[in-house]
């Protein structure tokens, strides 16, 4: 009878040691994905906010929804404009737009440009908010681009830039590649 009690009591301890760690696993659960819905608000909330600054035209493409903001530092002179397939050549920084705001990525600080790829499928593509602010910017164009977390690396992130995150470049356009040009 002894050995009978004693293995009923090793068995309810063992039983509430296993509820007792699924609650705290649970409540642990929704405090990450708490923090990641929250991140994600302010980071919307950020972006709208640039809807309310004068300075700051909504930019699309012709035949696209979506939309960032921008503004013009500086005016380029040149005639026309990236098309969804151009490769360019620029200068830029990117910021967080929630957060630190700390610098993530650049090469203003650099002589020589940075060759991106609009769209040539997945190799080299670059995010869609950027491509946005690229097809509405001349060559010489200096901007300030604020980009949405659905048009920037989404719900996934990238590298150092965590998911759902806002982003705020400064691009330059420093030439439009021909497309005979490799």
């Amino acid at each position: 009878m002894k050995i009978i009690d004693i293995l009923k009591k090793i068995i309810t301890s063992m039983l509430c040691i296993g509820v007792l760690s699924t609650i705290a696993s649970l409540s642990s659960c929704q405090k990450r994905v708490d923090a990641k819905a929250e991140w994600r608000i302010d980071n919307e909330r950020r972006f709208e906010a640039y809807a309310q600054k004068s300075n700051f035209q909504k930019v699309t493409v012709d035949g696209l929804t979506p939309f960032i903001y921008m503004r013009w530092i500086e005016r380029g002179k040149g005639q026309t404009y990236p098309i969804y397939t151009s490769r360019v050549l620029v200068h830029y920084e990117c910021y967080l737009l929630t957060g630190s705001q700390s610098l993530q990525d650049g090469n203003f600080d650099q002589e020589r440009s940075k060759l991106l790829v609009l769209d040539r499928g997945k190799q080299g593509q670059t995010i869609q908010g950027i491509q946005i602010a690229l097809q509405n910017m001349v060559v010489g164009d200096e901007t300030e681009a604020i980009i949405p977390w659905y048009l920037a690396y989404g719900a996934k992130g990238k590298n150092n830039i965590q998911p759902y995150s806002s982003l705020r470049f400064r691009i330059r356009l420093d030439a439009i590649i021909p497309e005979g040009d490799r």
